[in-house]
């Protein structure tokens, strides 16, 4: 299975950049597996870049010593994804227990994806958003994978962080034919449809790494114009 991939990080409107990315590209055997990720720090919150880095760095980690590990080992889906959730889950613990110890509160959002081959895992706490865009002959679509944790109000319903536990969502599964999947920050998606992302993103188009960083690049000038004034990430994986 080829996968082709870019990243978009901009700071948009903003001092700093509070959201944090990983891309890896490994192979297993002959075989492609990316590893792919997105953390956005929460603003309002003190460091919110510091957690969103140690998120990303520690998941990042996590992939190199247990998932690749895990997947050479052909070990089952449940165990891929039980795995994901105690590495949230010691995030949450360590920033926790230093939060306390500052006297702080700090969290991130965090959507990560995992891909070998057709199959593919997800892990999502917050408002950052994974897609699945089909095209072809048989009809184009954009498909939201990820359902957002947000009250009416704007107020996050999870995160990872110095907070009460609350268990990210985790989905499994298989995809067929070409396609593209697309993690993003709310910044890359709050100021444009959809429909929009799925024309720019359509797999028939997109060949290189160049096309994609081109397109993604072009949405993210297209939300500032827009008048987005948050941090802009997106992570797209052509497969």
């Amino acid at each position: 299975m080829k996968f082709i991939s870019e990243v978009y990080w901009d700071r948009g409107g903003r001092t700093l950049n509070e959201d944090s990315l990983s891309l890896q590209e490994v192979r297993i055997r002959g075989e492609k597996a990316v590893f792919a990720l997105i953390c956005d720090g929460i603003g309002g919150l003190e460091n919110g870049e510091a957690a969103s880095g140690f998120v990303a760095e520690r998941m990042t980690e996590w992939f190199y010593k247990e998932a690749l590990m895990m997947m050479k080992r052909h070990k089952g889906k449940k165990k891929i994804e039980k795995s994901g959730l105690r590495a949230l889950y010691r995030c949450n613990e360590e920033m926790a227990r230093l939060g306390k110890e500052k006297n702080i509160k700090f969290g991130t959002t965090a959507v990560a994806l995992l891909l070998k081959g057709r199959q593919y895992f997800l892990w999502h706490s917050g408002d950052g958003r994974a897609y699945w865009i089909k095209g072809g002959w048989m009809g184009r679509k954009i498909r939201k994978l990820t359902r957002d944790h947000v009250l009416e109000n704007g107020i996050l319903m999870r995160c990872i962080g110095s907070f009460e536990w609350k268990k990210p969502d985790v989905k499994s599964g298989y995809t067929f034919g070409k396609g593209v999947f697309l993690l993003c920050s709310d910044g890359f998606r709050n100021r444009i449809e959809e429909e929009r992302i799925k024309e720019a993103l359509l797999p028939e188009q997109l060949f290189t790494r160049g096309q994609i960083a081109k397109r993604l690049r072009e949405i993210g000038e297209y939300v500032k114009k827009q008048g987005e004034k948050d941090n802009i990430s997106a992570i797209a994986i052509r497969k």
